[in-house]
């Protein structure tokens, strides 16, 4: 990933924080010497991002030892020059992302790939009042699980990229964010708050 370097983020706990609050990520790899994307719900574990195909999806057929990158987006919006309210500036996109690089371990043994999906189900579920919970003996949830198959990518690097204007004046940073307050896009007021953090820093 093309990263300058005011908007590389290289702290560890930060990107695996990220990752942790925007899960569901797309894992790309060649397929048949093409490329392929999959977007799949992920599980940190150690050093390893977790999750699982549909055995019908062809992609995890030739992963087994792949090396692929699996890209996480956060927060973005778009940033209109007006809002700066000076000359000779232009448009851009303001966003946050972090991409993992790994090889993959393809998991068809039944324990292992239960322990996926308790890991996914608990992350998943943590919050609500009344945590779901999968009984992997009965019959219906026994059957759907010979549908899937469970992927390890081990992580061989990781890095992020938080671009939201710090390269710009802290006034003008100011104006964009109070443009973002006011702005219907759906990310706006998260990556204004995002800026704000960027600002008090000055």
């Amino acid at each position: 990933m093309y990263i300058p370097k005011a908007f590389r983020v290289t702290d560890q706990v930060q990107l695996i924080k990220f990752i942790e609050q925007n899960s569901f990520g797309i894992l790309f790899s060649q397929l048949n010497a093409e490329p392929f994307a999959t977007h799949l719900p992920f599980v940190v574990e150690e050093n390893c991002l977790l999750s699982h195909f549909a055995i019908a999806n062809p992609q995890w057929q030739h992963l087994d030892g792949q090396q692929v990158l699996v890209v996480f987006h956060g927060p973005h919006a778009y940033i209109s020059p007006t809002w700066y309210q000076e000359e000779n500036t232009v448009p851009t996109w303001n966003y946050t992302a972090v991409h993992v690089v790994g090889k993959v371990k393809v998991v068809k043994e039944s324990e292992r790939l239960q322990d996926i999906l308790e890991k996914t189900i608990h992350f998943n579920e943590q919050f609500e009042t009344n945590p779901w919970q999968a009984n992997f003996d009965a019959k219906a949830i026994s059957g759907m699980m010979n549908g899937i198959v469970g992927v390890e990518v081990n992580i061989e690097s990781i890095e992020g990229k938080w671009k939201m204007n710090q390269h710009h004046p802290v006034k003008r940073q100011q104006n964009a964010i109070e443009g973002l307050m006011q702005s219907p896009q759906i990310y706006a007021k998260q990556v204004a708050k995002l800026m704000k953090k960027n600002v008090e820093k000055f």
